[in-house]
């Protein structure tokens, strides 16, 4: 029986990586998708089910069916090509005929692939310049609002990793306010007053940065846990995952989950774009 099963999920396979090519020989530099049938065991198998999967096909390292690449796949499907089936074929940036059709979006994309091909490159997969997005779920003052944190591999020891919190966003980690009248400050003899304007510059609450020093930097990862302690966040659930991906020099991606019954689904690139900044200054940019 299990011989039996192997033997069916292989011609599966075989039939599946030819469906591949023909759609994705047809389809990779015209932007247009052929809406032909596919039985579910195909698209099951083409779809890319993890993010690690994403990672093997992006470096080229394993076909359509999980096995590793070799010169027979590389013959039929280039690399340019195998880059290509990984994106969202369904973005309206590629498709002619709608409004949201981009002409310079389809450049930016052919020329990442270019760049991709002409430097051999491919992501790490402990890289800490995968950056991932969890847009959760939380309660705050017994109403929903979502959050997105942001996480990173950190290398532990030898042979260990594990994920870390860089950063927090969201609305309410928004309450300090701007001063545009430059008034808030504890005046210079202030101390000669045992401090008593103390009281007051504290009950302004949504300014009080200006009543740190210039080296002051809010960290919105120390209020969050503070609120998870103290019980003022109570967190529910993820609703989505994001991976914001800085490995390519110069470049972003962005991988999400697209759930839908195709062969184009599963953990595909959403945009690409040009990048030149670090990390945390690149998180900085996000809202």
């Amino acid at each position: 029986m299990i011989r039996f099963i192997s033997l069916y999920y292989r011609s599966i396979g075989s039939c599946l990586s030819i469906s591949f090519l023909l759609f994705f020989n047809s389809n990779c530099f015209s932007q247009k998708i052929v809406s032909t049938q596919k039985t579910n065991e195909e698209i099951f198998l083409a779809r890319i089910k993890q993010f690690n999967e994403f990672l093997d096909r992006f470096n080229y390292k394993t076909d359509f069916n999980g096995n590793q690449v070799d010169s027979v796949f590389k013959r039929k499907m280039p690399r340019g090509k195998f880059l290509n089936s990984i994106f969202d074929l369904k973005d309206k940036r590629i498709l002619s005929g709608v409004d949201s059709y981009s002409k310079s979006y389809i450049d930016l994309k052919s020329a990442f692939i270019d760049e991709v091909l002409a430097g051999g490159r491919k992501i790490n997969k402990y890289s800490p310049n995968i950056i991932a997005e969890a847009r959760s779920r939380i309660v705050y003052k017994n109403a929903p609002q979502t959050i997105s944190i942001f996480l990173s591999q950190e290398i532990i020891g030898e042979n260990k990793v594990k994920w870390v919190i860089l950063d927090v966003k969201g609305d309410i980690m928004n309450f300090l306010k701007a001063d545009t009248a430059y008034v808030r400050f504890i005046p210079p003899t202030s101390n000669e007053t045992d401090f008593i304007n103390l009281k007051r510059a504290l009950e302004d609450s949504d300014h009080l940065q200006y009543y740190a020093s210039r080296d002051f930097r809010f960290d919105p990862v120390s209020v969050f846990f503070y609120c998870i302690n103290s019980k003022l966040i109570r967190f529910e659930y993820v609703e989505q995952v994001i991976y914001h991906i800085l490995d390519i020099p110069g470049w972003c991606i962005k991988v999400r989950d697209f759930n839908r019954n195709e062969l184009n689904s599963g953990w595909l690139i959403s945009d690409v774009g040009k990048n030149s900044l670090d990390r945390i200054s690149y998180l900085k940019t996000l809202k």
